[in-house]
């Protein structure tokens, strides 16, 4: 299972509670016969993504039903011999992942989800048992995460709320007592004392687990300070990078262009400083909406400089040139793109908005 994406786990683990996998299913079957390389992994999404409607669960090959070998038990009712299915119109709506403050949303639907098996339901009088039908329809799934740093300064999920939601819920139950059918009668009651915690359970926990054993194998021995965000450390770091590595100062390659009636302008020598200054200046996030993925990056660097030597040359015109300085007070880059889920589409750039601070010019030579 190594290398799947924070997303993927997200997925499945909510899926897993919502089929009951704290029973012992044979996942390992759901898993095929290829091994679950990252790189399978990759093409199964993109596969996936690449449909005009995906839904359903991607990479793993969970059958429709899934027959639960096991008893579970919710609250006071205990199930046998379940079938459920509905779970292959899973569609994954909604992804909001905010990398300043750290916090995720993501949000499911499922059409319908179908419960068929035995059950028994003690009681103070009687004991209500037999075949059980149980459907819901219209299931909105919702996961708000929050991750922080540890004392060890890893990277973890500090808590994760999951709710549930639906449009109807059809309960039927042979062999029903009185006592119990006056609760049965009560969907809503029934739902938020019965079926959520079959469905919900101890969800929230293992998800918790599952991400938290990922970003161990991911993040071990890469600690992060719990003094700022773990964006803004990761900035850190590229401005140390860039300042160990001599590229405060960048050199670019001649640069020609062409313009109209033969006219060429020559820039070389070129010299940019000032970029390790680079910094957050708002909140950097991405989203996942309508099937494909919408990026937000907010940067800025402090004070710039910029110097490069340049000629101007015309047809019949003798060539002019010279040095200019340029030294910006501040520059705020806003990029916002799109990438469709199909990654075999291109990236679109949507947006990108460049402010600048004060700029001082200084000319040496003709035309200066």
């Amino acid at each position: 299972m190594r290398g799947r994406t924070t997303l993927f786990l997200c997925v499945f683990a909510m899926v897993g509670a919502l089929t009951g996998v704290r029973a012992a299913l044979d996942v390992k079957a759901w898993l095929g016969e290829e091994p679950l390389t990252p790189e399978r992994i990759l093409q199964d999404l993109v596969e996936y993504f690449s449909q005009r409607d995906p839904h359903g669960i991607p990479v793993l090959k969970v059958p429709e039903p899934i027959e639960m070998p096991d008893r579970v038990a919710a609250s006071q009712i205990t199930f046998w011999d379940l079938k459920i299915s509905g779970h292959s119109g899973l569609r994954l709506d909604y992804i909001n992942v905010n990398l300043t403050t750290f916090t995720g949303v993501v949000r499911i639907s499922i059409p319908k989800i179908n419960l068929l098996g035995q059950y028994e339901w003690p009681g103070w009088w009687s004991t209500s048992s037999g075949l059980t039908n149980i459907t819901m329809t219209d299931i909105q799934v919702a996961a708000n995460l929050q991750f922080g740093i540890s004392a060890e300064g890893l990277l973890k999920a500090d808590g994760i709320l999951i709710t549930l939601n639906y449009e109807d819920l059809i309960l039927g139950f042979e062999g029903l007592a009185g006592e119990h059918a006056l609760l049965v009668g009560a969907a809503d009651t029934f739902f938020s004392t019965i079926i959520q915690p079959l469905i919900v359970g101890g969800a929230q926990e293992k998800l918790t687990a599952v991400i938290n054993e990922r970003l161990e194998q991911r993040l071990k021995g890469k600690p992060f300070p719990n003094s700022i965000s773990p964006i803004d450390y990761l900035v850190a770091k590229v401005r140390r990078d860039m300042r160990e590595s001599g590229k405060d100062l960048i050199s670019v390659e001649r640069k020609d262009v062409d313009l109209a009636w033969g006219v060429s302008v020559q820039l070389k020598n070129i010299q940019i400083k000032g970029l390790t200054t680079l910094h957050r200046t708002h909140e950097v996030s991405a989203q996942f909406i309508d099937n494909a993925l919408f990026v937000t990056i907010q940067i800025g660097t402090q004070q710039l400089r910029a110097g490069a030597d340049w000629s101007v040359s015309a047809s019949l015109l003798p060539a002019v040139g010279g040095h200019l300085d340029v030294e910006v007070e501040s520059l705020a880059v806003t990029v916002m793109a799109k990438q469709p889920a199909d990654i075999r589409s291109p990236p679109v750039l949507r947006e990108i908005d460049v402010q600048l601070g004060n700029v001082d010019r200084r000319w040496i030579g003709s035309g200066g």
